[in-house]
């Protein structure tokens, strides 16, 4: 009763309810399926690269973290009008450490970061594209994150000149999108490719830094390697074996020293059981397959 009178309360619907929190989980559930946001694990001083490459990332990084000396005292925000807006482009062989790069420099910057999957980003629904991108740079100023496109060739790659469907005209109006927000970011982003030639020339115009990853020479396979054997390993070979194995690695990359170590520890332990050495012939054998799949695979595309 209120002011003797009886107060009518409006019943609640419970179906409209459920299906409200259904949507919002629907929606929660295809944020998370577009990008993931992460604390980064690795670390710059883990990053085996040459020195050239170590030096451009050192740059980059000095622009990020000095801004207010570069943009304010000394005045370069009057020839560049981005403000803090720093897009990075790593390209190169796949397994050359360009993500592991990413995320090494979001953790020197003390940031989170957001990996962005385009795979999923790109809809099969009119429209849903260009909203999902978005998202992504919504996820970036809410989280203060830093943003990797990885294989960004699928969103960066020249746009349509010869409009002829309606698929066409969708993906350059995502392309179109991607400029727009990239203009209205201030924040830092960073893209992945193994075909730096696909980016369209306006993209490219707004990346400040464009850094090549190269296969490792002979002193950084070794460096790769030798990081690669946990110390509970039961690794059995000489030095003169270990200098075999980096020579006969001659043209593999990080990703693939990686699964060379998988692959040689698994043959071991299939032969020998739990009381196994991992062996010489072990890795020889797991670089030989490697190798071999890599060229065929390589023939294959010509």
């Amino acid at each position: 009763m209120e002011n003797g009178k009886e107060r009518f309360v409006e019943p609640l619907d419970l179906s409209s309810l459920k299906k409200k929190n259904q949507q919002n989980q629907q929606n929660q559930n295809s944020d998370m399926m577009i990008y993931s946001v992460e604390y980064p694990k690795t670390s710059l001083d883990l990053l085996v690269v040459p020195e050239k490459t170590k030096h451009q990332i050192a740059s980059i990084l000095t622009k990020i973290k000095h801004f207010d000396l570069l943009y304010n005292k000394f005045g370069l925000k009057q020839i560049d009008k981005t403000g803090g807006r720093t897009l990075i482009n790593f390209y190169g062989p796949p397994g050359t450490g360009k993500s592991f790069a990413a995320e090494a420099i979001a953790k020197a910057l003390g940031k989170k970061i957001i990996k962005a999957n385009y795979s999923q980003i790109e809809s099969k629904f009119v429209g849903e594209t260009p909203k999902n991108i978005k998202e992504i740079f919504k996820a970036a100023k809410r989280e203060d994150a830093v943003v990797l496109f990885d294989e960004a060739d699928s969103i960066l790659g020249s746009r349509l000149s010869n409009v002829t469907q309606s698929t066409d005209h969708a993906v350059n109006v995502s392309k179109s999108v991607m400029l727009l927000e990239m203009d209205n970011f201030d924040g830092i982003m960073i893209f992945t490719t193994n075909f730096g030639q696909n980016y369209d020339s306006a993209f490219v115009r707004r990346i400040i830094g464009h850094i090549k990853f190269e296969l490792p020479n002979e002193q950084g396979r070794k460096k790769i390697f030798l990081g690669l054997l946990p110390k509970k390993l039961p690794v059995s070979i000489t030095d003169e074996e270990l200098e075999n194995i980096i020579k006969i690695s001659e043209g593999l990359s990080g990703g693939d020293l990686v699964n060379m170590v998988l692959y040689a520890s698994s043959s071991a332990v299939e032969r020998d059981g739990e009381q196994c050495h991992v062996t010489y012939t072990d890795f020889e054998e797991a670089c030989f397959l490697i190798q071999k799949a890599k060229n065929e695979i390589g023939k294959s595309k010509n």
